[in-house]
């Protein structure tokens, strides 16, 4: 194991340094989440989990961790035309270290500066690591070296009209960089909110981005969640998502890979009360030698909940997709409501794609569904395409946006639709 051992040689070597500033309560968890790693191992292609993602073969090598903030090229505005509340995170950190209320009175900002404050302090400390598994080893990984991240607090009742914008900035030249960060989400009673989260980066150097984001839906909350993953070829990005739902709450998520970079993104979900209700939309477009894996788990743990689950994926060149999904409905709940579905289309013989859901039913009064198909375009639709004037290009390429459309549109700010859609198009015109 010398990846691990690597790993946690460079944790040993830099643990006063990364704990510096931070309470004894998060110093502490970091070391529970360095011995879980120690205990299992980075997870290998034998775990059915990651059995599309090779997290060792891409943490092989050398490479730069900095502990300490440094100087990057301020990146772009993103959708400036947008009324957005942003986070602004470079390689994992805050790029102002503080924290921000807006008009309706959601707190947002530095995950750190959050974890430091008197006023929202033992907020952090109660649901920080709350919905995570630090059995994953990713994301034992992540708590490991985590400094920073994003923060949002929404109390009980507001409605936020603009979106929270998180925007993840990656940044290497002419070397190799490991970076983590953490976000925490809490919405209380009633709480509404649309939170956008953006991942890119820029330079020429490679960087391995590793990802955990907790959410914290109270009762009768709702948050919808944009994710876009527009990266650079050498930027991967391993992303664990970690939703906890109680009471009648409703959490949906709408997540697209536009970029060329290696993306291995899971989104879990525990609806723990009744009548909470979970929906996803997830979108990949894959060419050339890229990769995605996209791995979703829903569990069902108290009767009358409801969840959706829609992804979509198609592949070109030498590419790889894959869809590992899971529901699991506990013994207590009854009449659940769960469908799974997974639509896939090879654009030649040379790529691939991997459909795999799954049902775990332990109750009797279920109502639940899940199926997965891969196949080619639809060879007659663009025959009557052509014969009303269209290329064979351009018919192609308009199946594959209505196909992509039926993800596109669950996006929840239409500024950010309106760049998915562009990002979109501009994709197909490689594939």
């Amino acid at each position: 194991m010398p990846t691990e051992q690597n790993l946690l040689d460079n944790y040993l070597s830099n643990i006063d340094i990364l704990g510096e500033g931070m309470p004894v309560w998060f110093n502490a968890r970091r070391s529970d989440a360095a011995a879980a790693l120690n205990l299992h191992g980075l997870p290998t292609a034998k775990q059915e989990r990651y059995l599309h993602s090779d997290i060792v073969r891409l943490l092989e090598g050398e490479w730069e961790q900095y502990f300490v903030a440094r100087r990057h090229p301020a990146p772009k505005e993103l959708l400036p035309e947008a009324d957005a509340n942003r986070i602004e995170l470079i390689n994992g950190r805050a790029v102002n270290n503080g924290l921000k209320i807006s008009i309706e009175g959601a707190v947002y900002g530095s995950l750190r500066a959050a974890t430091c404050s008197e006023k929202y302090g033992a907020l952090v400390e109660k649901w920080l690591d709350s919905a995570a598994d630090m059995s994953d080893t990713p994301t034992a990984l992540t708590r490991m070296f985590v400094q920073d991240g994003a923060f949002i607090y929404l109390p009980e009742g507001i409605e936020e009209q603009s979106p929270i914008l998180i925007d993840n900035f990656y940044h290497a030249e002419n070397e190799a960089e490991l970076c983590f960060s953490q976000t925490l989400v809490v919405a209380e009673k009633g709480a509404r909110a649309e939170v956008i989260i953006t991942h890119r980066s820029a330079g020429d150097g490679r960087i391995f981005a590793g990802i955990t984001r907790e959410a914290i839906i109270g009762e009768d909350a709702d948050v919808h969640f944009t994710e876009l993953y527009d990266l650079q070829q050498n930027c991967s990005i391993v992303n664990n998502n970690y939703v906890h739902q109680t009471k009648a709450s409703h959490c949906a998520t709408m997540s697209c890979k536009t970029g060329d970079g290696y993306v291995r993104a899971a989104y879990n979900s525990a609806l723990t009360a009744p009548e909470a209700v979970s929906d996803v939309w997830a979108l990949f477009l894959c060419g050339g030698e890229e990769h995605c894996d996209l791995n979703l788990a829903v569990r069902h743990l108290a009767p009358d909940c409801r969840s959706y689950s829609l992804v979509k994926g198609a592949a070109a060149g030498n590419a790889v997709g894959s869809f590992a999904g899971m529901v699991y409905v506990a013994q207590d709940a009854q009449r659940t409501d769960a469908q799974q579905q997974s639509r896939n289309l090879l654009l030649n013989d040379t790529a691939r794609i991997f459909a795999q859901p799954q049902l775990e039913i332990y109750a009797d009064d279920v109502k639940c569904s899940h199926g997965a198909t891969v196949g080619q375009l639809d060879d007659e639709a663009i025959y009557y395409m052509r014969q009303r004037g269209l290329s064979e290009k351009q018919a192609r390429r308009l199946q594959i946006e209505g196909f992509a459309y039926d993800v596109v549109q669950h996006c929840g700010c239409q500024h950010m639709c309106r760049h998915i859609s562009e990002l979109t198009a501009a994709k197909l015109e490689k594939m």
